[in-house]
């Protein structure tokens, strides 16, 4: 390729304009092209095969169409690497915009809290915990799995859901700087508060 600009594929210098019409019609059929697919694609007849042999062998074809297929192999994967970074860069947006308003509402959530305007109930909490405690494993490039505990004697260790989350209730709630809401208020959040008691049952 001697001029600035000028592709294998472009016509050659001394490449007649029949020649290069058929070398094109070779060329566009991409990796499975062959003469004869190309001339039947020209509409002509298979008494053309030997003058385009000819061609074929005269003008590099085989060489050319390769050149050709790699070039546009490399704008095929330029491209995909172009809409890849633009599709990291659309969703990049879309997360930090999702963040800032979870932020936010989490922020109104804790004042309403702290304010006794609202109060979390043991699930809300225990999930509330849960979240966070992940969030700040990540925020330090931990890993988030959940790994078993051992009890005595090499056994696993045994907890109630009462008493989990009785435990993330309390730990939240002593982060966020709420004070001890009596009794009453102790007993309605229960998770088996309004569970209606089952009688015993009869005979034995």
């Amino acid at each position: 390729m001697s001029d600035k600009g000028k592709h294998e594929w472009d016509r050659l210098p001394g490449e007649s304009t029949k020649a290069y019409s058929a070398f094109a019609a070779y060329r566009d059929l991409g990796p499975d092209r062959s003469i004869a697919k190309a001339i039947n694609a020209s509409g002509k007849t298979t008494a053309n095969l030997r003058q385009w042999e000819y061609w074929s062998s005269q003008h590099q074809w085989v060489d050319r169409a390769s050149a050709y297929d790699d070039h546009g192999e490399r704008r095929r994967l330029a491209q995909l690497e172009k809409e890849r970074r633009e599709m990291n860069e659309r969703q990049a947006k879309i997360g930090v915009l999702g963040q800032n308003l979870a932020v936010k509402a989490v922020e109104k959530l804790l004042a309403e809290v702290q304010s006794g305007e609202k109060i979390l109930g043991a699930a809300e909490l225990a999930r509330l915990l849960d979240v966070s405690a992940k969030l700040e494993r990540l925020a330090h490039g931990e890993s988030t799995d959940i790994h078993q505990a051992v009890g005595p004697g090499g056994g696993p260790v045994r907890l109630s859901i009462e008493s989990v989350e009785q435990r993330s209730r309390e730990a939240v709630e002593k982060s966020l700087g709420i004070s001890d809401r009596g009794a009453a208020e102790r007993e309605e959040a229960r998770p088996d508060a309004d569970l209606p008691s089952v009688p015993d049952p009869v005979g034995e």
